[in-house]
């Protein structure tokens, strides 16, 4: 398969000046991977006899890079280039061998599909890869054939606990298996991934959930022991019984959420995507619409850029963590049942240290939690009698840019609460409130968006001087400008009198 025309150039310019050091270079782990299975590498790994900080720093000046450190005392240096017309920055990994040979430095990587390599010259040349042409003392090429995962050497998950969960993220993205004795080691191994630094797992984490389908290996996770070592937050909801509403106690119903938000976000793209895990409702009526008007803006919204990642992998975060304060807010209700009542508010604060703990940015923190807060609100709006154009405002408001995470949440947490019980016309009804409430954010009347009134202005207007009547009154007028009730400032300005009116005593 063809490079595209930078990368190849690049490549060329990297093998020429390897040569003239007499350095031997070799493209190795993912990038030769991925080469193997016919796919072109999204970034590169380079391993070099010599010091691989110092070439970076020489391979950043020579290609108009940016140099990054990433472990000095092991040699390994990144090179950042930037966007060239339509095709992505390329980001380059210099690694210095860690044993005498290159064969040798191979047995010591994570899994054996990891532990290939390709000499430079020959990825550059224009003939067909063949397996021949691999570095491969380890059987990684069979592995990869026959989709299995195994470790180069009994020691590797002990040495870097973070390939536990890597293990869980390639089996997500390369559609592999893994055999009974990885299983096990992992199960063995999984208490050691807290001593792993919080970034790593972080951004590893955030790499399994970016997975379209992530849903069964959020559950194999489980299974294997990582999932409460990661979060034990979750361990108490794990048999933590519901109302008879729910088919599924609060643990199983977290996954069946997740898996009901990615069979929703499938849905966003024509014709819809195949590999989500189908919901129990879904299984049981499989004729369950899942059409939005404004499936395009939603796709861009749920693909946008947010800590390092696309904001979809932060929104089924959020789904992972929305109920986990039931447990502790578990009270028996009067003639049978149980309630949770505050296990939003408290769920959120839980979210936001668990984000805290994964070194989240604080926007991230805050959309994790801000979604964990608010997943009640479109439930209880919907449900309302009547509810009013301002109840939807101060929603709008409260929830801001996540209004349509928490919106489609709503639905996936409907949807894995009802599971084989879900009523079709109940479904109908929600989704079309839905597709309502999206219109009515992403698609606003500017008369209904464009600021009408000002602090100065009322302050100029009423006579009034700076301070928290005026936030107080902003407030209200933009509600009210929001729900269509004024949308002029001689409006604004009558309200506001009409207020301070009532203030009076």
């Amino acid at each position: 398969m063809p490079m595209a025309t930078h990368t190849h150039t690049t490549l060329t310019q990297i093998y020429h000046a390897c040569t003239a050091q007499a350095t031997p270079v070799w493209l190795v782990g993912g990038a030769a991977r991925d080469l193997a299975r016919g796919a072109l590498p999204a970034d590169l790994d380079l391993a070099v006899p010599t010091d691989g900080v110092r070439l970076a720093r020489e391979l950043a000046n020579l290609l108009g890079g940016a140099f990054v450190l990433l472990d000095a005392e092991r040699g390994v240096g990144r090179v950042v280039l930037p966007l060239v017309s339509d095709q992505p920055a390329l980001t380059i990994d210099i690694v210095q061998l860690r044993a005498a040979t290159l064969e040798a430095d191979l047995r010591l990587r994570d899994f054996t599909i990891n532990a290939l390599a390709l000499p430079l010259a020959r990825v550059l040349a224009a003939l067909p890869l063949t397996p021949a042409d691999f570095i491969d003392p380890c059987g990684g090429l069979a592995d990869l054939a026959a989709r299995t995962l195994r470790l180069c050497y009994p020691a590797s998950l002990s040495d870097d606990p973070l390939r536990m969960l890597r293990a869980v993220r390639l089996a997500a993205w390369l559609d592999l298996h893994l055999p009974p004795e990885l299983h096990h080691a992992i199960q063995m191994t999984a208490p050691q991934i807290s001593t792993v630094a919080a970034e790593r797992v972080r951004d590893e984490l955030l790499r399994l959930l970016e997975y379209p389908a992530c849903a069964p290996h959020l559950i194999a996770m489980d299974q294997l022991g990582l999932l409460t070592q990661i979060f034990p937050e979750l361990e108490p909801s794990r048999h933590c019984e519901q109302p008879i509403i729910h088919f599924l106690p609060v643990l199983a119903h977290t996954f069946e959420a997740v898996v009901s938000f990615e069979w929703l976000l499938a849905g966003l793209t024509e014709p819809p995507l195949s590999g989500p895990q189908l919901p129990v409702a879904v299984q049981h009526y499989p004729d369950l619409p899942r059409h939005f008007e404004l499936a395009a803006q939603l796709q861009q919204h749920f693909a946008a850029p947010l800590q390092g990642g696309a904001r979809g992998a932060l929104v089924k975060l959020a789904v992972l963590l929305h109920d986990n304060a039931k447990p502790q807010t578990k009270q028996p209700k009067p003639g049978g049942g149980v309630t949770f009542y505050g296990h939003q508010g408290i769920g959120a604060e839980v979210a936001a240290r668990i984000a805290r703990r994964l070194k989240l940015s604080r926007s991230a923190t805050a959309l994790v939690a801000g979604i964990v807060r608010e997943h009640m609100r479109p439930g209880q709006l919907r449900d309302a009698e009547g509810a009013s154009a301002r109840a939807y405002a101060r929603f709008y408001r409260d929830a801001g840019e996540a209004t349509p995470d928490i919106l489609l949440h709503a639905l996936a947490d409907h949807m894995a609460v009802r599971g084989p019980m879900i009523s079709p016309p109940d479904w109908a009804y929600h989704l079309a409130w839905t597709n309502t409430r999206l219109r009515e954010y992403l698609l606003p009347p500017p008369e209904r968006t464009q600021p009408i009134i000002t602090g100065r202005i009322l302050m100029h207007e009423l006579g009034l001087t700076q301070g928290a009547l005026i936030g107080e009154l902003l407030r209200e007028l933009h509600e009210a400008q929001a729900a269509g009730e004024i949308s002029t400032t001689a409006e604004a300005l009558l309200l506001a009198r009409t207020r301070l009116h009532e203030r009076e005593p």
